[in-house]
Protein backbone atom coordinates (compact mmCIF):
# COMPACT_ATOMS: atom_id res chain seq x y z
CA UNK A 1 0.00 0.00 0.00
CA UNK A 2 1.02 3.23 -1.03
CA UNK A 3 0.28 6.66 0.50
CA UNK A 4 1.32 10.11 0.24
CA UNK A 5 -0.28 13.41 2.23
CA UNK A 6 0.72 16.90 2.53
CA UNK A 7 0.07 20.09 4.66
CA UNK A 8 1.34 23.09 5.05
CA UNK A 9 2.03 24.65 8.49
CA UNK A 10 2.77 28.24 9.15
CA UNK A 11 5.69 27.54 11.09
CA UNK A 12 9.26 27.37 10.20
CA UNK A 13 10.63 24.70 8.98
CA UNK A 14 13.55 24.14 11.69
CA UNK A 15 10.35 23.94 14.12
CA UNK A 16 8.45 21.86 12.09
CA UNK A 17 11.06 19.34 11.82
CA UNK A 18 12.14 19.66 15.77
CA UNK A 19 8.94 18.63 16.78
CA UNK A 20 7.59 16.08 14.03
CA UNK A 21 11.18 13.86 14.24
CA UNK A 22 11.07 13.86 18.25
CA UNK A 23 9.74 10.26 19.20
CA UNK A 24 8.61 11.92 22.63
CA UNK A 25 6.19 14.24 20.75
CA UNK A 26 4.39 11.32 18.48
CA UNK A 27 1.75 10.61 20.64
CA UNK A 28 0.85 13.81 21.11
CA UNK A 29 -0.32 14.75 17.28
CA UNK A 30 -1.05 10.71 16.26
CA UNK A 31 -3.77 9.68 17.63
CA UNK A 32 -2.98 5.55 17.48
CA UNK A 33 0.18 5.63 19.59
CA UNK A 34 -0.08 3.57 22.70
CA UNK A 35 3.99 3.16 23.54
CA UNK A 36 6.94 4.48 21.88
CA UNK A 37 10.81 3.83 23.33
CA UNK A 38 13.84 4.66 21.94
CA UNK A 39 16.15 1.64 21.89
CA UNK A 40 19.32 3.11 20.73
CA UNK A 41 20.66 4.98 23.68
CA UNK A 42 18.31 7.54 23.73
CA UNK A 43 18.94 9.47 20.45
CA UNK A 44 17.20 9.97 17.19
CA UNK A 45 18.76 10.34 14.27
CA UNK A 46 20.43 7.96 11.89
CA UNK A 47 21.05 4.68 12.80
CA UNK A 48 18.83 5.48 15.68
CA UNK A 49 16.05 2.10 16.45
CA UNK A 50 12.96 2.47 18.55
CA UNK A 51 9.94 0.03 19.18
CA UNK A 52 6.79 1.38 18.59
CA UNK A 53 2.95 -0.07 19.91
CA UNK A 54 -0.20 1.73 17.80
CA UNK A 55 -3.86 0.65 18.12
CA UNK A 56 -4.99 -0.02 14.47
CA UNK A 57 -8.51 -1.63 13.58
CA UNK A 58 -9.13 -2.37 17.04
CA UNK A 59 -5.52 -4.77 17.08
CA UNK A 60 -3.20 -3.81 19.51
CA UNK A 61 0.42 -3.74 16.51
CA UNK A 62 3.99 -3.78 18.06
CA UNK A 63 7.08 -2.94 15.26
CA UNK A 64 10.42 -1.82 15.59
CA UNK A 65 11.55 0.59 13.02
CA UNK A 66 15.12 2.05 12.02
CA UNK A 67 15.95 6.04 10.88
CA UNK A 68 17.48 5.24 7.35
CA UNK A 69 17.75 8.83 6.46
CA UNK A 70 18.10 11.86 8.83
CA UNK A 71 18.52 15.29 7.08
CA UNK A 72 18.49 17.98 9.62
CA UNK A 73 15.06 20.66 8.64
CA UNK A 74 15.03 18.66 4.93
CA UNK A 75 14.22 14.81 5.66
CA UNK A 76 13.80 11.66 7.94
CA UNK A 77 12.92 7.84 6.12
CA UNK A 78 12.37 4.99 8.55
CA UNK A 79 12.02 1.27 7.92
CA UNK A 80 9.48 -0.50 9.41
CA UNK A 81 11.38 -3.47 10.39
CA UNK A 82 9.43 -6.08 12.40
CA UNK A 83 5.92 -6.36 12.72
CA UNK A 84 2.54 -7.29 11.19
CA UNK A 85 2.83 -3.71 9.03
CA UNK A 86 6.58 -3.36 7.59
CA UNK A 87 7.67 -0.71 5.14
CA UNK A 88 9.21 2.44 4.68
CA UNK A 89 7.59 5.81 5.36
CA UNK A 90 9.50 9.07 4.69
CA UNK A 91 9.07 13.03 5.62
CA UNK A 92 10.10 15.60 4.25
CA UNK A 93 10.05 19.20 5.04
CA UNK A 94 10.60 22.28 2.48
CA UNK A 95 10.00 25.71 2.51
CA UNK A 96 6.52 27.07 1.39
CA UNK A 97 5.68 30.91 1.49
CA UNK A 98 6.24 31.18 4.66
CA UNK A 99 5.85 27.81 6.42
CA UNK A 100 6.16 24.32 5.96
CA UNK A 101 5.20 22.14 3.23
CA UNK A 102 5.29 18.58 5.38
CA UNK A 103 4.86 15.44 3.89
CA UNK A 104 4.32 12.13 4.63
CA UNK A 105 4.92 9.29 2.34
CA UNK A 106 5.28 5.64 2.31
CA UNK A 107 4.90 1.94 1.26
CA UNK A 108 3.62 -0.74 3.64
CA UNK A 109 3.36 -4.07 3.15
CA UNK A 110 -0.39 -5.34 3.52
CA UNK A 111 0.04 -9.08 4.16
CA UNK A 112 -1.25 -9.46 7.35
CA UNK A 113 -4.67 -7.75 6.26
CA UNK A 114 -4.92 -9.09 3.15
CA UNK A 115 -9.13 -9.54 3.48
CA UNK A 116 -9.33 -6.32 4.77
CA UNK A 117 -7.05 -4.70 2.66
CA UNK A 118 -9.45 -2.01 0.87
CA UNK A 119 -10.69 -1.34 4.44
CA UNK A 120 -7.38 -0.80 6.15
CA UNK A 121 -6.10 1.18 3.09
CA UNK A 122 -8.65 3.86 3.82
CA UNK A 123 -8.18 3.96 7.56
CA UNK A 124 -4.43 4.53 7.51
CA UNK A 125 -4.98 7.41 4.88
CA UNK A 126 -7.48 9.05 6.83
CA UNK A 127 -5.84 8.42 9.73
CA UNK A 128 -2.78 9.84 8.72
CA UNK A 129 -5.03 12.72 7.49
CA UNK A 130 -6.38 13.62 9.95
CA UNK A 131 -2.89 13.03 12.49
CA UNK A 132 -1.74 16.21 10.18
CA UNK A 133 -4.45 18.69 10.49
CA UNK A 134 -4.02 17.61 14.71
CA UNK A 135 0.13 18.73 14.19
CA UNK A 136 -0.92 21.77 12.43
CA UNK A 137 -3.20 23.11 14.75
CA UNK A 138 -0.84 22.12 17.79
CA UNK A 139 2.24 23.58 16.01
CA UNK A 140 0.31 27.20 14.62
CA UNK A 141 -1.95 27.27 18.37
CA UNK A 142 0.51 25.86 20.72
CA UNK A 143 -1.51 23.12 22.09
CA UNK A 144 -4.09 19.75 21.15
CA UNK A 145 -7.13 20.57 19.67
Amino acid sequence: MKFENSIVINKPVEQVFEFVTNPRNNAKWQTDILELEIISENHFGLGATYRCVNRFMGRRIESENRVTNYIADKACCIRITNGVLTGNCSMSFTRFEGGTKFTASGNLDMRYFKLLKMIATRKINQQIKEDMLRLKYILENGKKS
